[in-house]
């Protein structure tokens, strides 16, 4: 089945068994940028991927 990630709109299969933290920056992008949710709820990014996750990635905005 495999897990899956939503990030920027675009979904991608991620590997099982590393970090979801890990699995953002094999995709070459920043995960300090996202909040991350499972289920509709937030996750830290030191989750364990599992198979069938699926993530949703939320573009954290900052400034001032």
């Amino acid at each position: 089945m495999g897990a899956k990630a939503e990030i920027n709109g675009i979904e991608h299969d991620i590997a099982c068994g590393v970090t979801i933290a890990d699995a953002v920056r094999s995709l070459g992008l920043a995960p300090d940028t996202f909040i991350f949710m499972k289920d509709g709820r937030p996750v830290p990014m030191d989750t364990t991927i599992a198979d069938g996750f699926f993530i949703k990635a939320v573009k954290v905005a900052s400034g001032g």
